[in-house]
């Protein structure tokens, strides 16, 4: 279990009608076959996050991430969101690209499952304590606004505001990898969706440093860090720096750190 204290075998079964480890692996292994034409070597790991469950695999000699997902309502939001980060690796922003099955599709969807494969990619979570990892992930979440902002396809609603484009959602250590302090990944694009990017942004601001439990808010000085940096390659206007602030208030009080 990813982060919640429930019998990890019981969810397993409940959520995903799988009966243990064995059995997931080998419906994976056949999904692989069916639709990717990929051969299954070993299943090194599941882990189970609310309504998904995520495979570290070796396949064909590759180390692989398989996202499976059984929460039908999100399933054309997750294909879409797997169009978003292909689009932002041909940009050249630091992403796990999904692997393409046999027929082009980003997502497959069998029986009660969508499920997208991602390469593993070398990385720690990004550590908060690190001035310099905290710039680079200010930089890169500034470049990944820059992107999104001229995002050419449609998405869901496409937004209702014009101060509103698409933003990652949930920018925060869990979903950042870095290597000596060069990010080599943002992951877990599923929330992604229309917002003020300065919403985005004080949310990020805040949460930077929470990973699975134990939450709490990045430090003052984490903060100025991190927007600083942001701002060396998206600029902010003083108008937006207010906003900005208020934000961030906004986002302390929810949850209770005022």
């Amino acid at each position: 279990m990813l982060w919640e204290s429930i019998d990890h075998a019981i969810a397993l079964t409940d959520r995903f009608g799988f009966t243990d480890a064995e059995h997931a692996g080998a419906w994976l292994a056949e999904t692989l076959r069916i639709d990717w034409d990929r051969r299954l070597q070993c299943c090194d790991r599941l882990v189970i996050s609310a309504s998904n469950l995520l495979a570290w695999l070796t396949v064909d000699d590759e180390f692989i991430i398989a996202k499976c997902s059984v929460d039908r309502a999100r399933f054309s939001q997750l294909a879409q969101s797997d169009a978003v980060v292909a689009w932002l690796d041909s940009e050249c922003v630091p992403v796990a690209s999904p692997v393409a099955a046999r027929d082009g599709r980003l997502r497959v969807e069998r029986e009660r499952f969508s499920l997208g494969l991602y390469p593993v990619v070398e990385g720690d979570l990004l550590d908060v304590g690190d001035a310099e990892q905290v710039a680079a992930a200010g930089r890169v979440l500034a470049t990944l606004h820059n992107a999104l902002a001229v995002y050419p396809l449609s998405f869901g609603d496409g937004g209702n505001r014009a101060d509103q484009q698409l933003v990652h959602g949930d920018f925060r250590s869990a979903n950042v990898l870095q290597v000596n302090g060069r990010i080599t990944a943002i992951v877990d694009f599923d929330e992604v969706t229309y917002q003020s990017k300065i919403q985005d942004l004080a949310k990020a601001v805040v949460l930077l440093g929470t990973r699975y439990h134990d939450w709490a808010p990045t430090s003052l000085q984490t903060r100025e860090e991190f927007v600083r940096a942001y701002g060396d390659v998206a600029p902010l206007t003083d108008r937006q720096c207010d906003e900005l602030y208020r934000a961030i208030t906004k986002v302390l009080s929810h949850f209770g750190w005022t």
